[in-house]
């Protein structure tokens, strides 16, 4: 019996760690795209993602990622298993309904990420935003808890106890 697979939600936070190889952040960040080009889960994100990755850092610097880069960064959103919504009026007002009741967020751009993750009922949004993000609790629009982590808690724990991440079974 083949069972749904885990859908994933990347910020620009997580797409700039994988393109820009971080240390602290690539080696899960690979694990989980590797789990995607093999079928086991699907990695989701706004259309708004594509603006915000041209940086070299997620926070503080803004020194700009080579314009010879966007057809690589392109061709990572165009791959079958991640999925590109766009940035709707129900995810436009259920964003400004987070800022409101969330007094954490403080920033419309992660509020956008994080209704995304909520109206399409995702099962985890992986951030490395440590002060807008990490620790809220939100519900889906299912009525569900959205998981909200970093990438090394896609198997519900950390990568680094959960065995062998090239093991294929699930």
């Amino acid at each position: 019996m083949m069972t749904e697979r885990r859908r994933v939600y990347w910020d620009a936070c997580a797409w700039l760690g994988l393109i820009n190889g971080e240390p602290d952040k690539a080696a899960d960040l690979k694990v989980v795209w590797h789990k995607a080009e093999r079928g086991q889960l699907e990695v989701w994100t706004s259309a708004f993602c594509l603006a915000e990755v041209y940086k070299v850092k997620c926070e503080g610097g803004k020194t700009g990622l080579a314009a010879e880069e966007d057809n690589q960064i392109d061709n990572l959103f165009e791959q079958d298993f991640v999925h590109v919504v766009q940035v709707d009026i129900e995810i436009a007002e259920r964003a400004r309904s987070l800022l409101r009741s969330h007094e954490k967020l403080k920033k419309p751009s992660d509020a956008i990420h994080l209704a995304t993750a909520v109206v399409w009922n995702l099962d985890q949004l992986h951030t490395y935003d440590m002060s807008d993000l990490i620790g809220l609790s939100v519900i889906r629009a299912d009525g569900k808890p959205l998981e909200i982590c970093t990438a090394a808690m896609v198997d519900g724990e950390n990568l680094f106890t959960a065995g062998d991440p090239g093991d294929e079974t699930e």
